[in-house]
């Protein structure tokens, strides 16, 4: 009697190293925020981006502070 059979094939695909090793998270980050200012264009025109932009870049600084200082 072999036990062969019993072990069932493996469904999931190893990725490749190179996709792997990818920060997704911060690839989707980027989308998000690509996307964000884009629909700000759309719906309330180029002062959409201030609107859009100031908070984001005061949270960018906070979030940095945060990295930097610990």
């Amino acid at each position: 009697m072999t036990h062969a059979a019993t072990q069932p094939a493996s469904a999931t695909t190893s990725l490749p190293k190179s996709l792997a090793n990818e920060p997704w998270g911060i690839w989707a980050a980027i989308l998000f925020v690509v996307a964000t200012l884009v629909t700000a264009v759309v719906t309330m025109g180029v002062a959409g981006l201030v609107v859009v932009m100031v908070p984001a870049a005061l949270a960018m600084l906070v979030l940095l502070c945060f990295i930097v200082f610990g």
